[in-house]
């Protein structure tokens, strides 16, 4: 897959960013007609049906909500669903992005009474891959759980893994992060340019921290380099997990890192870094940085995660979790949690996320090729 096509297909994430970054929740939802309908959209009158409206061409029932945020309003919902358990998620990393990414779910579905407790067991290791082999081992559990992302389809690429990632069960894809180029407050570069100059200049010499090999923070400055040209031989990448990127510009072990945007910012806001670039289409309120595409590269790069279910999970249960889903997204606890965390609303619903996944999987494989990584 070429960049070109890459960063086109990206810049469809521009649509409703305002509303994402805006750092407030949205206002009350306006009553929405049948024909327009999205599950937990307010409706009119009890009773009304949403032809097709949920997910796989499910119907949607206006409904009084008893739980959440909801009480005691008119919705459009899904009549079955049921209130999840517990979810025991798999993370195929150390904590960091994808553990607050799972967090973030659980706490949001907790609230809005969809979901009674969480568990989270940690699996680290080869680009996601060893959370991943550990994941489709699991067998007649039907509350578990996978968190994954493009870190875990670059993991795969990169150490060449033999794992099917779609041998699991797609629920749903949840959001787009974009990522932050950061230095220390007193670093000497002043902007991107400055950056991948010095790389094309003096090569290796200069180290680049971030998460999992092939990971999204590999792939983000993998990609920067490739547009303007940089032989990405020259990049030094230096392999980190979680938070530990932005300890290592901290420390001075490195003086650059790739992260996600949220991730930063308390140290932007306390003083201590500096955000170089960042990888959206447009700039994002409370964020002191201009984009990739404002400094003359025309680079849109961002990370999206989701949720996989084992692979004997029934199809009721399958259906039941992808529509309790689709209820959480249009939450406004959610809504709050993608405004806070500077994430983009991605969502798509079980089979939508299956066909998501068969074409992103192999292009991500040709891209991690195409820039050496």
């Amino acid at each position: 897959m070429s960049l070109k096509k890459l960063v086109t297909s990206a810049g469809v994430l521009a649509t409703s960013l305002a509303l994402v970054f805006s750092g407030t929740a949205p206002a009350t939802a306006v009553k929405v007609p049948s024909s327009k309908a999205n599950a937990g959209d307010e409706c009119g009158r009890a009773g009304l049906v949403a032809k097709g409206r949920g997910v796989e061409g499910s119907d949607l029932r206006c409904m009084n909500v008893t739980t959440g945020t909801m009480a005691g309003t008119l919705r459009w919902y899904y009549p079955d669903l049921k209130p999840l358990t517990t979810i025991d998620w798999t993370v195929p990393a150390g904590t960091g992005g994808y553990s607050a990414t799972t967090d973030a779910i659980a706490k949001t579905l907790i609230t809005e009474g969809l979901l009674t407790s969480q568990t989270t067991d940690f699996k680290p290791g080869a680009g996601g891959t060893t959370g991943l082999a550990h994941f489709q081992t699991i067998k007649g559990k039907q509350n578990a759980a996978l968190i994954v992302g493009i870190a875990l389809t670059g993991g795969i690429a990169t150490t060449k893994s033999t794992l099917n990632m779609l041998a699991s069960v797609p629920i749903a894809r949840v959001m787009r992060e974009y990522n932050a180029i950061f230095v220390p407050a007193n670093s000497k570069y002043k902007n991107l340019k400055q950056l991948v100059d010095d790389i094309n200049t003096n090569g290796r010499a200069i180290a680049v921290t971030g998460g999992n090999a092939g990971g999204v923070d590999h792939q983000v400055i993998g990609a920067l380099l490739k547009t303007a040209n940089v032989p990405i031989s020259k990049l030094n990448y230096v392999v980190t997990t979680g938070s530990a990127p932005i300890l290592q510009v901290l420390s001075g072990a490195a003086p650059v890192g790739s992260i996600g945007i949220a991730d930063v910012l308390p140290y932007v806001a306390d003083g201590k870094l500096r955000i170089l670039g960042i990888s959206s289409p447009k700039p994002i309120a409370g964020v002191k940085a201009k984009t990739f595409t404002q400094q003359g590269y025309n680079l849109v790069y961002g990370n999206w995660r989701g949720v996989m279910a084992p692979a004997d999970i029934t199809e009721a249960n399958r259906l039941n979790f992808v529509k309790v889903m689709d209820v959480m997204r249009n939450t406004s606890t959610w809504k709050t949690v993608l405004a806070n965390n500077k994430w983009y609303d991605e969502f798509a619903g079980g089979k939508a996320f299956e066909s998501y996944l068969k074409t992103h999987i192999p292009e991500i494989k040709a891209f991690i090729a195409e820039i050496g990584l």
